[in-house]
């Protein structure tokens, strides 16, 4: 197994680190582990925007219905929170 050493954190970002592990019950090596697993889990940008060129495009008018879509759900979420 290979070790990785990462200089020059600032102490804020170090701070916010061990906050997150102890928050998740981990070690700051175990958290950022964790993190860096997730990271390489998911596709580059480069290969992301590879799929996504190959995906067909939507029909016209998709993005007006997403659009009212998102209108309507936000009202709704408005109306929720003021009867809240």
């Amino acid at each position: 197994m290979s070790n990785l050493q990462v200089k020059d954190v600032s102490d804020a970002v170090y701070a916010e680190l061990r906050r997150r592990a102890s928050a998740e019950g981990m070690t700051i090596r175990d958290y950022v582990l964790r993190l860096i697993e997730r990271d390489q889990a998911r596709p580059s940008k480069a290969e992301w925007l590879r799929r996504v060129r190959r995906l067909a495009p939507l029909p016209i008018g998709a993005a007006e219905e997403l659009l009212a879509d998102r209108d309507n759900r936000d009202r709704e979420l408005d109306d929720r929170s003021r009867t809240a």
